[in-house]
This record gives structure tokens, sequence and C-alpha cells, in this order.
């Protein structure tokens, strides 16, 4: 388990770095209390084995009637566009400030112009779109144009959908958006104290109305209630977030005395077990509401390897292929006579500058008569809107007016597989091969991590 245990230390120290000397301050789930917390939740998930449905590779559930939106969001189709920066609300979850107007932006990239949006999305095969703040109603005459443009200039079955917390909505707002083509409205009661009267409003008007919160423990009973009575009033959906820690929203998540939990981002483990405890408060009294927990890990792997996947085709060089978590992979060997001789039968390329027989994965069953090694690298892909084009950025045109450009950058060095390894590494890149099979090796880990999205809830430490 050394690369592993490397790997969750390297996490640590990274949640140490981010807090600072308010690390020290924060209540850290303990060894035993992790393992408690664990054991809690394997019986929750047990007692609804034969009433949920799990996808996306066991970290999200219950998908049986998931909204259109968030199947989207999982397959790597959607794109979240912040239409401004500014909420009139005061959310104590709220990770970010949200205190500036500013200009729509997604992935770092500001969009002021709709047709530009427009191009973007076709230029990278969008399916799904979302308008999200701050508060979208705080500059509703944004929405209502950049709605207006893509109901115009993109195909019908782009399916739209927005974020409120409900408080500047009207009936007459909400006809317009009807009407324009809105697919969906996603309500934060959290933000409001739990008032549902703006979220049956728009029951009966919006096509697809849906509760989209975090799952706040301490507001258990609340929310239990809450879901009786939206499931009555007709509610299409209700989400429900796993809770973060951010330097943002520290002071008031540490005032209510949360215990916190280590990993990519500080996560609040009660807030997974209060979903959880809403799924079955559901199940077990017959509510017909489907409920979908988002939890941090589903949104830290699908939503990050699924932009890279839309990004990565862009960046591909002769034989490179996209690996399931969206990084760009290359295999190589030095050149042989018997590897040229084999090479015109397979997908290969000759590099006769640096005498390596470049190749994608399926031709490694072929040349692997002749293979004692295979070196293999993966390059990471991100926008970068503020580059030219050099060796490491490739410029994307949209349109006349804008030109984005995506930067990339090796992740890995050259790891070099030996003949014994290569079934594994086969099994690997179908994430057929468990975590035991890598834990110990760095090498193998590391190349497990680029390739595979890792499947299941993330532990408790």
């Amino acid at each position: 388990m050394k690369a592993l245990i490397k790997y969750r230390n390297a996490l640590v120290e990274g949640n140490r770095k981010e807090y600072g000397n308010q690390y020290d301050t924060l209540q850290w789930v303990g060894y035993y209390e992790g393992m408690e917390m664990e054991n809690q939740r394997a019986q929750l998930l047990e007692s609804l084995e034969d009433a949920i449905q799990w996808e996306f590779h066991n970290t999200k559930t219950d998908a049986t009637r998931l909204s259109p939106g968030c199947r989207l969001c999982g397959q790597g189709q959607w794109s979240c566009l912040f239409i401004n920066g500014k909420c009139n609300c005061n959310c104590f979850y709220c990770p970010t400030s949200q205190n500036d107007i500013s200009l729509p932006e997604t992935q770092t990239l500001t969009f002021d112009d709709p047709m530009t949006y427009v191009a973007y999305i076709k230029k990278f095969g969008f399916k799904g779109i979302s308008f999200s703040g701050g508060e979208p109603f705080l500059t509703f005459d944004r929405v209502r144009n950049f709605l207006t443009v893509i109901r115009r200039e993109l195909p019908a079955d782009i399916y739209v959908w927005m974020y409120t917390n409900g408080t500047r909505v009207t009936r007459e707002h909400l006809e317009e958006l009807r009407d324009l083509g809105l697919n969906e409205i996603r309500y934060d009661i959290g933000a409001t104290d739990y008032n549902l009267k703006p979220v049956k409003q728009a029951i009966g008007i919006i096509p697809t109305v849906t509760v989209e919160i975090p799952a706040v423990p301490d507001e258990l009973e609340t929310l239990k209630q809450c879901v009786k009575e939206l499931a009555e009033a007709g509610l299409s959906h209700m989400n429900l977030h796993q809770m973060r820690l951010t330097p943002y929203n520290l002071p008031r998540l540490s005032e209510r005395g949360y215990t916190f939990a280590h990993g990519a981002r500080v996560t609040v483990p009660a807030s997974e077990m209060a979903a959880l405890e809403i799924l079955r408060f559901t199940k077990e009294n017959h509510i017909d509401l489907p409920i979908n927990y988002c939890s941090f890990v589903f949104k830290n792997r699908f939503q990050k390897s699924g932009l890279r996947k839309k990004i990565a085709p862009f960046a591909l060089t002769e034989n490179d292929q996209v690996t399931e978590n969206g990084y760009i992979r290359r295999l190589w060997t030095p050149l042989t006579p018997d590897l040229e001789t084999l090479a015109s039968s397979v997908n290969a390329d000759i590099d006769r500058d640096k005498q390596q027989l470049v190749f994608d994965f399926e031709a490694i069953e072929t040349l692997r008569p002749q293979l004692t090694t295979i070196h293999v690298s993966y390059t990471d892909v991100r926008f970068n809107s503020h580059a030219k084009e050099t060796d490491q950025m490739i410029a994307v045109p949209l349109n006349e007016q804008r030109t984005l450009y995506i930067e990339t950058a090796n992740v890995t060095g050259t790891p070099t597989l030996t003949a014994g390894q290569f079934d594994l590494f086969g099994r690997i890149t179908r994430n057929e091969a468990s975590l035991d099979e890598v834990a110990d090796d760095e090498m193998l880990f590391a190349i497990w991590q680029y390739e595979c999205i890792e499947k299941g809830l993330s532990e408790i430490y």
C-alpha cells in the first residue's frame, strides 16, 4: 500500500497548506472515527441496496430518475455559464464570495457576447447549458439575451437549465423563460430558510422544477418535512450535494462544530450521511420524489474528466489516445528492425530522428512478440485564455473575434513498462484492475490514476 499511503499523505499535506495556521483549529476525523463513519455509511447503503440505482462508477445515487441535466453533467456534456458573480443571499455554506457582477464566465473563459459563447458550445460539442451565478435573476436581461441566442442558434435538443435562490423570481419571469425555451429551473431553498413558495410558484410553468441544495446535517428534520411537502406539490427532482470546506466558508462551518475529512478537497462527512438518510426516508415512507445524492467525488472526478475529454481531441497528435480520465496517452518503444517490419500492419508512426516507434494501445497485441518495454506518458489539458500559441499552447479559433488556447503539460514523465506488466497495463486501461494491484507500486499507481476514473465513494480519513 506504499503508493496509496504516499498519495493520501500528499492530500493531507495539501489540505494543511491550503488552510495554513487554521488547519490545527479544525476538528478532523480521527482514525477510529473514520472507521465508525464508514461503517455507518455501509449500514445506510445496505438498507437501500434494493431501492436505489448507482451510476457513474458508484459515485451518484439514486440514478433511477436523474434530471436530464444531471445525466449530461456526468457524461461530460455540460457547460455551466456563471452569468454573473453577485448574490443577494448570504448562505453559510457558500464556497466563495459572491459580490461582483463581472462578465459571464465558464472554465476561466469570459463571454460578454452570446454569439461567441454559442461558437464555444458548437466547437466543443456540449449538449447541455446552465446559467448559474451569483444569482442569475440579478442580471435577468443577460439571461434573456443569452437564452434567446442559444435557442436561435443551437439545435433544439440542447438542454438548458438555471439556478436561483428564488428571491427575485416572479411569475412573469417564469412565463417568459418558459416561452424562451428554458427546460429546467433549480432552487436553493437553503438560501431562504427553506421557503418553498418560490418553488411551488414555478411548478406547472417551467417543465422541470428541481430543488438543489447542500445536505446540511443539522437541518435534517427540516429537510424531511420539505421533501414530503414538495413531493405533494409535484416537484420534479431533489439534488443533494455534499458540503465542502473552503477558506471562505471556514469560519461559519467551523462555528457549527462540523468534523472534516481530508481529500482532494476538505469535505463534511456528516453531510453525506444526511443525504443518504434523506434517501432512506423517502424509500421507507414511499415518497415519490427522485432524490439524487451528488457526492463530492462524483463532481471532482466526472466533471474534471468530462472537461478534459472535451478539449483533449484538439491537442492529439498521431496515435495519441484519450484515457477514461481524460488525459492524453502516448506509447512508444525504441525502434528495431523487427518492429519496423510490423509497423505497417498497425496504427504506428516511426520517428526517425528519435529512433522510436509510436503506436496506439490496440497495436500492442500485434507488436507484443517484439516488445520488451513500453514507454508511456500522460498529458494534461486545460484552457488558458491569455496565452499565445507556443509548443505547449494550441490555438482554437471560435470565430473571427475570439481564439481560445489549450495548454498542455506532461504530468508523469515517461514511465517504462516491462513485458511482465503488459497484461496488468491492459486491465488498468479498461478500469478492470483493482486498487490492491497497483497500491504498492508508485509507477503503476500513477498510471492507474491517469487512466481511470476511480470507483466508489471516498474513504473517510
